[in-house]
């Protein structure tokens, strides 16, 4: 069984940390990370967050493995971009003279180009 335990100093770091963020997120991260250290059950952190218990813990480990940049860090990448360089910039013009009801509409312009 692994062990959530952080010292005082710690904990009062990442709750002054969580005072300061404002992406969801990140500040979900920080609450699993304190909630684990405080003896909470990572079935019930879930549950509470929204999210798989696993990731509770995977919080955990990257905040010991890596500190709180390791913690805080989005290891999303995005899909290649379906447009060059060149069309990203046609689009963006077209853009800002023509306004579209949404993305759905975009994408026809894109399709029709």
């Amino acid at each position: 069984m692994t062990d959530y335990t952080l010292s005082k100093e710690k904990i009062a770091e990442l709750e002054k940390l969580h005072r300061s963020l404002r992406d969801k997120r990140q500040t979900d991260r920080v609450k699993a990370v304190i909630a684990l250290s405080k003896g909470w059950p990572a079935a019930q952190i879930a549950e509470i967050l929204l999210f798989d218990e696993k990731t509770s813990r995977s919080y955990f480990e990257r905040y010991q493995q890596g500190g709180l940049p390791a913690l805080l860090d989005n290891h999303y990448r995005g899909a290649e971009p379906k447009l060059d360089e060149n069309q990203v910039s046609e689009l963006q013009a077209h853009l800002e003279e023509n306004i579209f009801p949404d993305a759905k509409s975009v994408i026809a312009y894109i399709q029709k180009q």
